[in-house]
This record gives structure tokens, sequence and C-alpha cells, in this order.
């Protein structure tokens, strides 16, 4: 695949690589460059336990499993995902946080809408959720399968 170059001189300039790269005149004279799209490695959880870091996860026992959130404070920005493995309604809590505090919110308008310290994925494996840290919450982007919101 040819790299294309995109700038203000010459327009569109296709050479040997790949990716594309922008260079623009209002730049600081540093090119953006894009040669592949951001994936994440989808992490196996097996057993509960407390996540330090943003990521995908399938979450996977022959029980329900917990998975304690870290401090959202700690990651803002972070995306997280999940999936279960298997049958069982695993448990995303935010037990690290002041208690009280509810660190999950539901999409507004959608199913949960809710805020609370704890959210419980449906008993059928495949069901998902993905949240976005705000610095202050775990903000729920999409969900795959119905989920409870619950806890202060």
């Amino acid at each position: 695949m040819p790299k294309v170059t995109i700038n203000n001189s010459q327009g569109l300039v296709q050479s040997s690589g790949s990716g594309v790269e922008f260079n623009s005149s209002v730049s600081i004279n540093s090119p953006v460059s894009m040669t592949s799209l951001p994936t994440t490695t989808v992490s196996a959880k097996t057993a509960a336990e407390t996540l330090v870091s943003p990521g995908a996860y399938t979450v996977s026992g022959s029980s329900a499993l917990t998975m304690i959130m870290p401090l959202a404070s700690s990651v803002p920005g972070g995306t997280f995902v999940f999936r279960t493995a298997s049958a069982h309604a695993h448990i995303l809590t935010g037990s690290q946080e002041a208690n009280g505090t509810k660190v999950f919110a539901g999409q507004v308008g959608a199913t949960p809408d809710t805020q609370g310290s704890k959210l419980t994925l449906s008993a059928v494996q495949g069901s998902s959720v993905a949240f976005i840290s705000d610095g202050a919450s775990f903000l729920l982007m999409a969900v795959s399968g119905s989920h409870a919101i619950s806890g202060t």
C-alpha cells in the first residue's frame, strides 16, 4: 500500500511506504501521521480482580465475578469495554471510590439511565458494556443486552 502525503504546495502526493501524512503550513513543523488505527488487546478475566488500567476485557467464570474499577480520577479519558464470556451476571463495582459515590452514569434516554456504584451485566453470554472515564465517573457509552445500575 502506498504512502499518501497531503500538503499545501503539492496537494496529494503518493510515495513508497504506508499510511497517510498531513503536512500543513499551519502546523508547528511536525506533521500528523496515521499509519494504523488504535486497537486494544483483549484481556481475559477468569477471577475477581481490581483493575488498574483501561482496556477491553472478557469476563468468564463458573459463577458471577466482581471486577473492581480503578478510581475514575486515575484514568481520565480511559475507555473500558467488558464482554461476558460466560452466562453469569458479572458485576462491576466502583468500591474504590469514596462511600456513596455514584461512579457509573447511564446514558440519558437509555436503559439504564441511572447512576450508581454497581453495574450488573445480564446473565447472558456475549452481553457487553463500554465506558469512558471523565475523571469523576464512568460514563456509559454503549451496551449489548440488559444491565442494571444500582448502589449509592
